[in-house]
């Protein structure tokens, strides 16, 4: 008996659609993940056309998708009108089938333009996927032609649009062994949201599903659009402790702190030190793709910035009033899981630039070694006319921004440290440059450092010689 010709499975699944607990739901594309040849395809309505739509299960007036001319009427009474989507039930699409008629260029599918923007979504060609990346939150999926789009966004959408998605499902199933006989007619079901009917055929047994589902959008005040967007919130940290050495937690948020000109008297000021483990900075770090630590500043992007203090190797600090106007909640909930009450102060660079407002340099070896690092190569390639370190790899770029003493007390850290500077110094060290540079009987000399080494001699260069065991160590390394 071949129970599957009433795909029990798939109607399951369309009875459930699209509340079925899944983020990314099915819209466009065929797929067999259901037990049978299933095509799916979706257009945006009115809410009446919408209604109208689920009166039947076919399609047979979507029409056309892409802009063009529609002909009414013959002779003396022929009417010629263009239309943005080429049909005449004023549906729009969502996902468009681009045709190149086997011209030497692959078939594509398009995402709508609006949406697109409305979301500034990026589009990452090696997955095939349409990305957030101010959420860093994978929107659309594309698999094999198969479209699934985040649910949540798509709700979004339709709010903004006051329209609804009617998403058709054409799936099919097909067998040459039954031993059963199939129903004379064919079965209609009507939901709220979604009409379908399955019927059979004898000759070559097979049943087909027809479905459709209306998918609607949220509450226009929960699109989180301008300005519909949530309103700012603003977590409490940990300031310093009572006489009893408890925490005392203050908001972050500006309004409510203090300032030199007597606003919020008796609160704490804006510029209030809280403090952290140096582990905050942890996610950033390893993410520099996205992310960059400098001395005195987060950055992710353009986005946002917080200014910082991260010269110490103990703890980081911000000021109360910078964590809650420019950190959004989720990251300011990020800080709060690392915020600590220590007997900390402002690094003198920092007191130096924000209280005296004079410049001042980093005082931290990490900060102090990349600026040396690029200066050096940079007049090193203004003297000689190449530089002295040759660049990294386009894999391996973030390793100087990266650099960092260790954030944990880990061994794994550590050597990762200790293999970034190996790459940085000795594997990036521009030893064909340096040999150009070497006298005739020297140039014979093996390994980069002990050449490096010979340079500074010719060259009369004898601060290395007050530290000789950096260079020995250098050699070990090569």
């Amino acid at each position: 008996m071949d129970n599957q010709i009433y795909q029990r499975e798939m109607m399951d699944f369309i009875k459930k659609f699209p509340n079925n607990g899944n983020v990314m739901i099915p819209i466009h594309g065929r797929t067999k993940k259901y037990g049978t040849d299933a095509y799916f395809q979706c257009r945006l309505f009115s809410l009446e056309s919408a209604k109208k739509e689920l009166e039947k299960a076919d399609t047979n007036d979507w029409g056309g998708t892409t802009p063009g001319f529609t002909q009414f009427g013959v002779g003396d009474n022929e009417e010629v009108i263009y239309s943005r989507f080429n049909n005449q039930v004023n549906m729009e699409p969502f996902v468009t089938e681009r045709d190149y008629y086997d011209l030497g260029k692959q078939d594509e599918l398009e995402i709508v333009e609006e949406f697109r923007l409305l979301n500034n979504l990026f589009f990452d060609r090696t997955k095939n996927e349409y990305v957030d990346l101010e959420n860093n939150k994978t929107v659309i999926r594309i698999e094999d032609g198969f479209v699934t789009v985040d649910r949540k966004y798509l709700k979004r959408y339709l709010s903004v649009k006051d329209m609804v998605m009617i998403v058709h499902c054409d799936s099919r199933y097909s067998t040459t062994n039954l031993d059963q006989s199939l129903p004379e007619s064919f079965n209609t079901e009507v939901m709220d949201n979604k009409i379908y009917t399955l019927s059979f055929g004898k000759r070559k047994p097979f049943s087909l599903l027809y479905a459709k589902t209306a998918i609607y959008g949220c509450s226009i005040h929960e699109c989180e659009y301008w300005p519909y967007s949530e309103s700012k919130e603003y977590e409490d940290y940990a300031i310093g402790v009572d006489e009893d050495g408890n925490n005392v937690f203050f908001t972050s948020d500006p309004s409510m702190l203090s300032n030199y000109f007597e606003d919020n008297n008796g609160a704490p000021y804006y510029l209030t030190p809280v403090y952290f483990k140096r582990e905050v900075l942890g996610k950033y770090y390893d993410n520099p793709d996205r992310y960059s630590i400098e001395s005195g500043v987060l950055r992710c992007g353009t986005l946002w910035s917080l200014y910082i203090d991260n010269e110490s190797s103990e703890y980081v600090s911000a000021y109360l009033g910078d964590l809650g106007s420019n950190l959004s909640k989720k990251e300011q909930r990020h800080w709060k899981n690392y915020n600590i009450t220590i007997d900390g102060k402002l690094s003198h660079s920092k007191f130096m630039r924000d209280i005296l407002n004079t410049f001042s340099s980093s005082e931290s070896p990490v900060f102090i070694f990349q600026n040396e690092y690029n200066k050096l190569n940079d007049e090193f390639k203004e003297k000689f006319g190449y530089p002295l370190f040759l660049p990294l790899h386009n894999d391996d770029e973030y390793i100087l921004k990266s650099l960092r003493i260790p954030l944990l007390d880990s061994q794994a850290e550590f050597d990762q440290q200790i293999l970034a500077l190996v790459k940085l110094i000795i594997d990036s060290l521009n030893e064909k440059g340096i040999e150009m540079l070497l006298s005739s009987e020297t140039k014979n000399l093996s390994g980069s450092i002990s050449k490096l080494e010979e340079l500074f001699r010719q060259y009369g260069l004898r601060d290395y010689e007050e530290e000789p065991t950096r260079i020995k160590i250098f050699k070990r390394c090569s």
